[in-house]
């Protein structure tokens, strides 16, 4: 798999959208558990009081928060889920996540989203410091057959002397990019039920972009380059993602670059 070469210009949009969930983190570390306070805080802040703003409580809301603090596993773990303005927001004890799923809104809409909310998180005073924060990209490219799929993605896997061109396989991979650390995963023989009620059947290519930032302040993660940051990461993450793909791929989506 050679990465996508920076001097390439990236597609703006694909005709034929396979991307089926998009989602941001961020991680930190803060005076209370954020999922005691943020959900109520920012259900004070919705623009129309009328919009009934579903939250509910996820499976491990269930654990003590004593055993959530023991574990620095669960100390990540969406405790609490709300939906503002069409997007889902789960909140654990330590990060939050803004999530959308299909049909994705653009990168011109939910990046003001992500600002919106991690200013208000900024704003609720819950948060000490920030470790990390990434952007998660699912896309999941339709094919019936296994060995299609697998001939749709730009790499070559041998185990035991036999090279994987029709068999299941789930595959997590590293690549360092700059300063941040791209996890792709691809899956074949995947399916996905969207939430229009459509079911897909074909090859994940899953993409996580993470850059660590070594416990910053909040207020100085905002404010000098968040913006900034975000386009770099929804960048690497874009070439990451067209790195995974062969010509063939590419183009049989109907990219626009215009």
């Amino acid at each position: 798999m050679a990465y996508f070469p920076e001097d390439r210009p990236l597609p703006k949009r694909l005709k034929k959208e396979p991307l089926i969930q998009a989602v941001f983190e961020m991680r930190f570390s803060g005076t209370v558990p954020a999922s005691e306070i943020f959900p109520g805080f920012l259900f004070g802040k919705r623009e129309d009081k009328n919009d009934k703003t579903l939250i509910e409580s996820l499976p491990a809301a269930q654990v003590p928060k004593q055993l959530r603090d023991m574990d620095p596993n669960l100390q990540f773990v969406p405790v609490i889920r709300l939906i503002w303005k069409k997007y889902i927001i789960s909140i654990s004890d330590r990060s939050i996540v803004i999530g959308c799923d299909y049909p994705y809104p653009g990168w011109d809409k939910f990046k003001p989203i992500i600002i919106e909310i991690i200013g208000h998180l900024k704003e609720s005073g819950i948060v000490a410091s920030v470790s990390r924060y990434s952007m998660k990209y699912v896309d999941l490219i339709e094919s019936a057959d296994i060995a299609h799929q697998i001939s749709l993605i730009d790499m070559k896997v041998s185990v035991a002397g036999q090279e994987l061109k029709n068999q299941n396989f789930h595959i997590r991979i590293e690549f360092p990019v700059k300063d941040f650390i791209n996890i792709v995963q691809i899956v074949p023989a995947a399916s996905a039920n969207l939430s229009n009620g459509e079911k897909r059947e074909g090859v994940i290519i899953d993409v996580d972009t993470i850059y660590n930032i070594n416990d910053q302040k909040i207020e100085d993660v905002i404010n000098y380059g968040f913006d900034d940051g975000l386009e770099i990461i929804h960048k690497i993450n874009k070439r990451m993602f067209f790195s995974c793909l062969t010509e063939e791929t590419i183009n049989s989506l109907e990219p626009v670059y215009g």
